[in-house]
């Protein structure tokens, strides 16, 4: 699994990459505010990708939405 962690102020989200049995690549993002421990992350799916740059660029643009709308 790949990973980066994007910050918006207090808010962290970090984005993943998790191979499918079937050869793509799931997308996910993690969010949580910085001062809480990485155990309170919430879990939000961002689709499947065909290659794992592909997960990876889905979920990104999810995680932008999140530290935008600031989903937590």
């Amino acid at each position: 699994m790949s990973g980066q962690i994007l910050q918006s102020g207090s808010h962290i989200a970090r984005i993943a990459t998790q191979p499918q049995a079937d050869g793509t690549f799931e997308g996910q993002v993690f969010v949580r505010l910085e001062r809480e421990p990485e155990t309170a992350e919430t879990f939000i799916p961002a689709g499947i990708g065909a290659t794992e740059a592909e997960a990876l660029d889905l979920a990104r643009q999810r995680a932008l939405r999140a530290l935008n709308e600031k989903e937590f």
